[in-house]
């Protein structure tokens, strides 16, 4: 399910989620993005951004752990 969020309601969650996980930067399909790890070394997250104009205008994030179990990603660094 996809909610909309304002600017603020999402840097506020990044910011809090990025205190509990360790996250890179990264390339996904193309486009500039974020892959943060729990401690144990799960994926805890992905977000991939659209950039239109030097702006982000898209967020894609992906949380399930199911769905971030069967894609391809990098080791935690």
């Amino acid at each position: 399910m996809i909610w909309p969020l304002g600017a603020t309601e999402v840097a506020t969650r990044a910011r809090v989620a990025g205190s509990a996980a360790r996250g890179r930067a990264a390339t996904v399909d193309g486009h500039p993005g974020v892959i943060s790890w729990n401690e144990d070394g799960t994926p805890r997250s992905l977000l991939a951004f659209t950039v239109t104009e030097g702006l982000i205008t898209e967020i894609t994030a992906v949380v399930d752990p199911a769905e971030l179990a069967l894609m391809d990603l990098p080791d935690p660094v």
